[in-house]
């Protein structure tokens, strides 16, 4: 909330005093004139700062397209001498687009590092892309341990799956004859009879 202050110079109210005038009226036309004075000055700085923060702004954003338009038409014009290292090839010149689509390409598909990351003189040493190798850094252990894990899990699987299909096809290969030969019952009831004869005897030794 804005307060306004009035200061008043009140040296003709003596005089009007003296002069048996109409102070009432006076007074209030000198509030009254004074007030105005003061609202209209205070309407007029109101106005030039808002007009001030509209200028501002326009010039801010004019000044912002005009240098993002004078960018774009460099960097659209802007051209980059590139010469591959075949036999004989001539100098061309790509645009910013075209040279970082280029040198991308080279970042997934040419050898230039050693396994320690380091550039190689000469590319028969070379086994690794750039990316390859910051990859592999990346996964490190943390992927060698679990594919091994996964190697480790695949062949128990496969050990168990063969063991369950030789043992199919054993039981498969048994006939009936040989099975019933075996008494398997009467097997079970004798283990159980030696093993409750195990657990009296070692109850007598306690």
């Amino acid at each position: 909330m804005s307060v306004i202050k009035i200061e008043l110079k009140l040296d003709w109210l003596e005089e009007m005093i003296q002069e048996g005038s109409g102070i009432s009226e006076t007074l209030k036309e000198e509030v009254l004139s004074t007030l105005q004075a003061k609202m209209l000055s205070n309407a007029e700085l109101a106005i030039k700062s808002k007009i001030d923060e509209k200028v501002a702004a326009v010039a801010e954003k004019v000044t912002e397209e005009f240098l993002t338009g004078i960018m774009k038409n460099q960097i659209e014009s802007m051209k980059i001498p590139y010469k591959s290292d075949e036999w004989r090839a001539e100098v061309q010149y790509l645009s910013l687009s075209e040279y970082v689509g280029m040198k991308y390409k080279q970042f997934l598909q040419n050898k230039v590092l050693d396994e320690h990351g380091r550039h190689t003189e000469y590319s028969r040493d070379a086994k690794y892309t750039i990316h390859e190798y910051f990859v592999k850094n990346a996964l490190g252990k943390d992927l060698e341990k679990k594919i091994a894990n996964l190697i480790v899990d695949a062949r128990q699987k496969a050990e168990q799956s063969v063991v369950k299909t030789m043992e199919m096809n054993l039981q498969s290969q048994l006939s009936a004859d040989i099975i019933s030969r075996l008494n398997i019952p009467s097997m079970l009831k004798s283990l159980q009879e030696k093993a409750a004869e195990i657990e009296m005897t070692g109850g007598d030794r306690t």
